[in-house]
């Protein structure tokens, strides 16, 4: 009897150790899973950095427009098509 159950007990242990190991793994909080979330937020985090880029070249453009008086009246003939006296605007 006590080689029985000592025999159930390591048969036990050995199915609850492939099981831990199955599930630490592949499991929903496994490493598969880490290593997917890692690999996302390499990706989210190339994103940010070009979207900070994008945004200092934005500010950049802003101050330029701010102190650059010729950029201020190329916008303002091009895209609100004002004039200055005695001109004349032609649309093509």
């Amino acid at each position: 009897m006590r080689y029985l159950w000592s025999r159930f007990l390591i048969i036990f242990l050995m199915v609850e150790s492939i099981l831990f190991i199955t599930y630490y793994n592949f499991g929903p909080r496994g490493m598969h899973a880490l290593y997917e979330l890692k690999k996302s937020k390499a990706f989210i985090q190339d994103d940010i950095e070009k979207i900070k880029e994008e945004n200092d070249d934005l500010r950049n453009q802003i101050e330029d427009w701010k102190h650059d008086l010729f950029l201020q009246e190329k916008f303002a003939r091009e895209k609100l098509a004002l004039q200055k006296e005695n001109e004349i605007i032609y649309f093509t």
